[in-house]
């Protein structure tokens, strides 16, 4: 830990100004200056901080220096109680927050007051307030090659009858090339999902110091580098190709496509900066995220949907719609079931949509860190039988009307009612399994103190 040279005091640093004060005695200090002397030459590549332990959920977070830690950012409960020292090796760059707390939670509040249906809770101030610094650490990839690319072309060459016949040549380009800048995070806890919404200018990292980390957080890593490295080289040959296939000869050769082995040169580790912020659902049963760029300002953020909000603002709208319509519209007893039937179908889609994806969410199939620490438990059932059921019901209904095709018109009229009533019904369930999309289940161990291992 890093005290104040004048009188041991807190330090911590102040992303508006980029320097480094004493809550004590008001020292400044330039962030990257060396503040306290090492004693021995080790130290230089070594970081002491205190680890504390979520005893809900078993997360990891280091502080560097005395902040007293009152809840846990990624689950949102109230007490981290466990802590010991550690020593972690330390980075090889950082990018320090540039953003203040204050323009995180303007940013927030700017997004859910726009939200016209998530739910009254998600705006409370004593929520809001408890974002929190924290710096992930990512791994950077450098990758290169160096040689010659041997490449397949081919050129109209000339007709004969109803033939035409094209020469095949081989294209040499001798290639030099080198790709820096692709990162990625390596805490198993911090959905790729969300590191990929809020992408670095990795042109402004710098040299790690450790006065950059006083007053925030750090996750720590617990995802080797290796795992993303065929994901980097994979965008490095898409970009590669690219790059070769819009060039003079390629064009004009009508090459294809350009492939080549590309080596790791070098990988370095770096903490970048988020605002993290996890907000319990009233069962305490669910976490919704709320994540901002302390670089860039940018927020990702996943927002669940009030039902009787979205009842209301649906009721009100309906009658605007209606009395609009009426004014000049008048739909036939066919069309109305017609109508009928396409809102089912609507419907419908929606819910298969839904269930892809939660079966997806499920098996973490989109993250790579996640699946490479922990085996991911086998996905639950995404729909129920009966929400499907009525999703045909609601179309079933009013299609047998259409083919009965009875004289009377109130057997139209009757058979929209209840079709378009089943399918509000069944948008209660397109509401819940929404809001099962966008929310985490609250991580449960068996054993409290978080991590016991020792």
């Amino acid at each position: 830990m890093i005290k104040c040279p004048n009188c041991g005091g807190e330090l911590k640093y102040n992303a508006s100004d980029n320097l480094v004060r004493c809550e004590h005695c008001g020292s400044e200090f330039q962030a990257n200056q060396q503040i306290a002397p090492t004693k021995k030459s080790k130290e230089t590549t070594e970081l002491k901080g205190k680890v504390y332990s979520c005893s809900q959920c078993g997360a990891n977070l280091m502080a560097f220096d005395e902040t007293a830690v009152t809840f846990c950012s990624y689950c949102g409960s109230q007490a981290m109680i466990e802590s010991k020292m550690t020593i972690q090796t330390n980075p090889g760059y950082i990018i320090p927050f540039s953003k203040t707390k204050e323009e995180c939670i303007k940013t927030f509040k700017n997004k859910v007051n726009r939200s016209l249906f998530i739910p009254n809770y998600m705006k409370s101030d004593l929520v809001v307030d408890k974002f929190r610094g924290i710096y992930i650490p990512y791994c950077i990839y450098k990758l290169g090659y160096k040689g010659i690319d041997k490449e397949k072309g081919t050129k109209y060459s000339h007709r004969s009858g109803d033939y035409q016949y094209y020469d095949d040549y081989e294209l040499q380009f001798d290639v030099d090339a080198k790709y820096e800048g692709f990162s990625y995070d390596l805490s198993s806890k911090f959905y790729d999902r969300y590191s990929e919404a809020i992408p670095f200018n990795e042109e402004e990292k710098i040299p790690f110091s450790p006065n950059y980390m006083l007053g925030y957080y750090a996750d720590a890593k617990d995802v080797s580098g290796d795992v993303y490295l065929d994901t980097a080289k994979n965008e490095a040959h898409i970009d590669y190709s690219r790059v070769i296939t819009s060039t003079r000869e390629a064009i004009k050769y009508n090459c294809k496509g350009a492939h080549v082995n590309f080596e790791q040169e070098e990988q370095e580790i770096a903490m970048f900066p988020l605002y993290f912020l996890a907000i319990r659902s009233k069962n305490e049963k669910k976490v919704n995220y709320a994540i901002v760029n302390g670089q860039t300002g940018e927020l990702v953020t996943e927002l669940p949907v009030s039902y009787t909000k979205y009842v209301i603002g649906s009721l009100i709208l309906s009658v605007i719609i209606f009395l609009f319509a009426n004014s000049f519209l008048v739909l036939t007893p066919h069309e109305v079931c017609f109508a009928a039937i396409v809102f089912a179908l609507v419907g419908l889609g929606i819910c298969f949509i839904q269930a892809y994806e939660l079966s997806n969410r499920e098996k973490h199939d989109d993250d790579l860190g996640l699946k490479s620490v922990k085996e991911v438990e086998k996905a639950e059932k995404a729909f129920s039988i009966l929400g499907i059921a009525i999703a045909f019901l609601a179309m079933l209904i009013p299609v047998l009307i259409l083919a009965m095709n009875p004289v009377d018109d109130i057997f139209y009229y009757e058979a929209a009612i209840a079709s378009l009533g089943l399918v509000l019904f069944n948008f209660y369930n397109i509401i819940k399994k929404h809001n099962d999309l966008v929310s985490t289940k609250l991580p449960q161990l068996e054993k409290r103190g978080g991590d016991e291992s020792e």
